[in-house]
């Protein structure tokens, strides 16, 4: 009698692993280190922003070489920017790569805070080229190919809402930090001042009267020791620059 031969299926290997909190994740990036340099970046360019200038280069240029670096891998699906964990109810959470969406919150905060711009249709057409040069840098870096439908949806809008909002949020200040133009000058009359607290940060604002080709009262983000220093009823200097993208902006001089 012969006996039959077992054949061994080979085995596959999975990229599902446990997290340790009792989820289960499903997609995986295999950038840690870089994202711990972009959590750590991001954290001392928004509490401490000094030397200025090149940690903003860096927080601009760690998401466009993460990109990169995760592309080196042969064109990897852009589920491999998105971490995807099974909770305890069976549930999905999305987390697109740290060293993506901290750089994009933490510009964009900001951006908001420290710096007016006269119209937001200004900023749009700029912001839509920039975000349409960060999407072709995905598709030459990453294929859009997604193996689960049900996932599909998700992924595509948390990584594309962070690649859209780290665009504009890095246009509008690359837009105003490179900015040499000549400064117009106007002077106008402090009304009021006030603080904004929220959990976790604070904001110092003055309000001011009608300038220029503004012709309501409004309130402008100022720094604590310009807080400090303006006074209702002092008149104070406001400079408008025309923008490097040209994006005008504006902001009290003392």
């Amino acid at each position: 009698m012969k006996s039959k031969k077992r054949i061994r299926k080979p085995r596959t290997r999975s990229t599902s692993h446990t997290n340790g909190k009792g989820g289960r994740k499903l997609t995986f990036h295999k950038l840690d280190w870089l994202e711990w340099i972009a959590i750590g970046v991001s954290i001392w360019f928004f509490v401490f922003p000094y030397p200025y200038k090149p940690l903003f280069v860096i927080m601009l240029g760690l998401p466009i070489f993460g990109l990169f670096l995760n592309g080196l891998a042969g064109r990897p699906s852009i589920a491999s920017l998105v971490e995807i964990t099974k909770d305890k109810d069976g549930s999905n959470k999305y987390d697109v790569a740290d060293f993506i969406d901290f750089p994009a919150i933490v510009l964009f905060i900001h951006v908001l805070r420290n710096y007016e711009f006269e119209s937001f249709y200004s900023l749009i057409i700029p912001g839509v080229l920039a975000s349409l040069m960060m999407l072709v840098l995905v598709l030459i870096t990453h294929k859009i190919q997604i193996q689960s439908a049900a996932d599909k949806l998700w992924i595509y809008c948390s990584f594309f809402f962070n690649v859209c909002l780290f665009s504009f949020a890095a246009t509008y200040g690359v837009n105003c930090v490179f900015d040499d133009s000549e400064p117009e000058v106007y002077y106008t009359e402090v009304l009021d001042k006030h603080i904004s607290r929220g959990r976790r940060s604070t904001s110092y604002y003055v309000k001011v009267a009608p300038w220029g080709h503004h012709h309501d009262i409004e309130k402008i983000s100022v720094s604590y020791s310009q807080y400090n220093a303006l006074q209702p009823g002092e008149l104070v200097e406001i400079d408008r620059q025309e923008g490097l993208f040209h994006i005008p902006w504006y902001y009290i001089n003392k």
